[in-house]
């Protein structure tokens, strides 16, 4: 019995048994806190804000209330701390509210977000203007003292100043990576910026003092990975910069001299603020791998761990302290947000450590919470011969995620697709390099893509091996998008989306430019009636395709963007420098496509509507496509329908006929036919 010796008296057995079972409760009570890390008095959040929108990206306290504001994707969230209340909730029409600040009386908030400043009137609730000019994320905003100066960064690679009335002051652009941070020192004399490319791990961040005119007072040392937030300690004496390199680095201002390293992330650290009138730091980290999304309370003068919570299973994104230094605001990437009361953790907590030995003591306390990250869905790409792989292979991975891409990682590539034309073969090597330093396995064969995926992104440059590529897609279920041009003719295009439907797998395809926001406005309404539209594009040829599918496809997506469906003839002129197409669509409309091949190039067009004119020409890059790319991955709803993505490649392949005809006039429905009852017959032994 638990190794007591029996004995003849009864009484005595009975003690001796008691005090084994004594003995050996304390010990599994022992092994418990072992294996359990439980701790005495753990620090508790003063409350939690669950199930926002998305993940959140920013935390700012008013200086002159109660208020906390939390950004999430297309909105801002209003708190009143003290009541543990929502108050309002205010719309962000640009993405993410990546970062917020309250104006010093605290009657006005401005929200980056995709390229404006939102600027609101914190009382009304009402949106008072939006400060354009950016052309990325907005970063940070920071208020001067007086609250009539309002300064950002940028992903666009500046930092700008503004008036309250939205007039930009002044601007600094020549940072060498996009400014992920920035702070206005005590006095308001100096910006302290860092940045770094975060699609690009392996090449060094940048730090730097400025005085606010923009001149450069300290190159402070650069992390060897990209910078993430920097900030003044309220004395005005030290920055802290966070970033990749998992690391908070402390230098001092007047100098700009290396004072220290705070070591103890080890996950990349996203976000530095400060308490106890400036002798805490506290840093936020998390990302690139699961779990370790800790927050850190650390002495600033001698780098010493005070306390480490684990408040998250999400990445830390942001921290705020109030004004008074009570609070403390934690933005994290599992669409919570958690508020603390400061004084709880200034105080170092001792815990047990997880599989510790019995005689040691282990880390400050890490308090878990129970939301989960959903896992991340496998995206594989198909074909590194075209930079469209590059671009968005850097979209879906940017952290934090772009707007909708949240949950979604390119993570596998195959790089083969074309083999005979010259210009994309060529490139496949420099792009499987680059590719892999975004953190994407790139393998050998179709089949071990599609074993670890679970959508394809199909970027073959070349349309020609699109449906052979496809068909092993849709075999295999996997949702997919085909890059321009879809196929290499429009019979194959035809077979494409049949063999999607035979095999109950969703699919589009379309240009980047179909997403041009004065396009996509006009289309639905933005000029009245449209009664017809002019569009322009490059038009380089490639003779192993019909002539516009190669890159005509551009300017003819803009086209059908504003147009629709319903063109029923075309007529085309074509030279060695260009080509003029013209469309005739049901009720007498008239849109048209020229393509050129010299002199100075762009996109865009213009539209004639009902109650007004309209020109063409803001196209954003490729960010609106691969947003649309995972909205499509995300719900199976392809943003363009199979329908119009068949008749824009009829009106190709039909301008093509009318230049092998001399110019003549040819039927869109008629040759869209024809290829059907082509596909029909190659469909048949296709499908078996």
């Amino acid at each position: 019995m638990l190794g007591t010796a029996w004995t003849s008296d009864p009484i005595e057995a009975i003690v001796r048994w008691k005090a084994e079972w004594l003995r050996a409760f304390c010990g599994l009570l022992a092994i418990g806190l072992l294996i359990g890390g439980l701790q005495a008095d753990e620090p508790k959040p003063h409350f939690t804000i669950r199930k926002l929108p998305d993940a959140a990206t920013s935390v700012a306290f008013s200086p002159q209330s109660d208020l906390l504001a939390v950004g999430t994707y297309e909105s801002l969230e209003l708190w009143n701390v003290a009541e543990k209340t929502k108050v309002a909730s205010l719309p962000v029409k640009s993405g993410f509210a990546r970062s917020a600040a309250f104006s010093p009386d605290g009657t006005q908030l401005a929200i980056g977000g995709y390229q404006k400043i939102h600027l609101y009137a914190v009382e009304s609730r009402k949106l008072l203007r939006d400060i354009k000019g950016h052309r990325g994320y907005v970063t940070a905003v920071i208020w001067n003292a007086a609250g009539d100066r309002l300064f950002s960064a940028s992903e666009d690679q500046t930092v700008r100043s503004w008036t309250t009335d939205g007039v930009e002051h002044s601007s600094i652009k020549d940072f060498s990576a996009p400014v992920m941070g920035m702070s206005l020192s005590p006095d308001g004399t100096l910006l302290a910026v860092a940045g770094g490319d975060e699609t690009q791990l392996t090449k060094p961040g940048f730090a730097q003092l400025r005085k606010i005119t923009g001149e450069i007072v300290h190159e402070l040392a650069p992390p060897q990975r990209p910078a993430t937030d920097i900030a003044f300690s309220p004395d005005g004496q030290q920055v802290v910069l966070t970033g990749f390199d998992e690391q908070a680095h402390v230098f001092a201002v007047d100098t700009g001299g290396l004072v220290g390293d705070y070591t103890g992330h080890s996950r990349p650290t996203n976000s530095v603020v400060f308490a106890k009138n400036g002798t805490l730091a506290l840093t936020a980290s998390g990302g690139r791998f699961k779990g370790k999304n800790e927050l850190h309370l650390w002495s600033l003068a001698d780098r010493k761990l005070v306390t480490a919570l684990e408040p998250s299973e999400g990445r830390l994104n942001k921290l705020a302290v109030s004004h008074d230094g009570k609070w403390l605001a934690v933005a994290a990437a599992d669409k919570n947000a958690t508020v603390w009361d400061l004084k709880s953790l200034s105080a170092p907590v001792v815990v047990i450590e997880e599989k510790a030995p019995m005689t040691t003591l282990a880390k400050p306390s890490r308090i878990p919470f129970v939301n989960a990250e959903v896992p991340a869905k496998r995206i594989g790409i198909i074909g590194l011969d075209t930079s469209h792989s590059i671009a968005f292979a850097k979209t879906f991975n940017a952290d934090p995620p772009g707007p909708g891409l949240a949950g979604m990682r390119v993570t596998v590539a195959y790089p083969h697709g074309s083999r005979d034309i010259a210009g994309s073969v060529s490139r496949i090597p420099g792009y499987t390099k680059e590719i892999e330093t975004l953190g994407v396995k790139v393998v050998d064969s179709l089949p071990a893509l599609l074993d670890q995926v679970d959508f394809v992104l199909l970027e073959t440059n070349d349309g020609r091996p699109h449906l052979e590529q496809a068909l092993e897609v849709f075999k295999a279920g996997k949702p997919v998008f085909i890059d321009k041009p879809v196929a290499g003719s429009l019979e194959d295009a035809v077979c494409i989306y049949a063999a999607a439907q035979h095999y109950k797998v969703p699919v589009f395809s379309s240009s980047s430019l179909r997403f041009m926001e004065d396009a996509l406005a006009a289309r639905h309404g933005s000029c009245g009636k449209v009664l017809g539209c002019d569009a322009f594009s490059p038009c380089s040829l490639e003779k192993t395709h019909p002539d516009l599918f190669w890159y005509g496809i551009h300017g003819v997506e803009i086209l059908y963007t504003v147009m629709g469906t319903g063109c029923q003839a075309v007529n085309r002129s074509s030279t060695p420098d260009a080509d003029v197409v013209m469309g005739t669509w049901e009720g007498g409309r008239i849109g048209t496509f020229r393509g050129m091949r010299e002199g100075k190039s762009g996109y865009g067009g213009s539209v004639f509507g009902a109650d007004k004119y309209l020109t063409l020409g803001n196209f954003k890059g490729y960010d609106p496509l691969v947003m649309a790319i995972g909205h499509f991955f995300a719900t199976g709803e392809a943003p363009v329908s199979e329908a119009e993505t068949l008749e824009i490649y009829a009106f190709m392949e039909a301008a093509d006929e009318s230049k092998r005809q001399g110019g003549a006039t040819v039927s869109v429905p008629a040759t869209l036919e024809k290829a059907r009852a082509a596909a029909r017959v190659r469909l048949k032994e296709m499908l078996k």
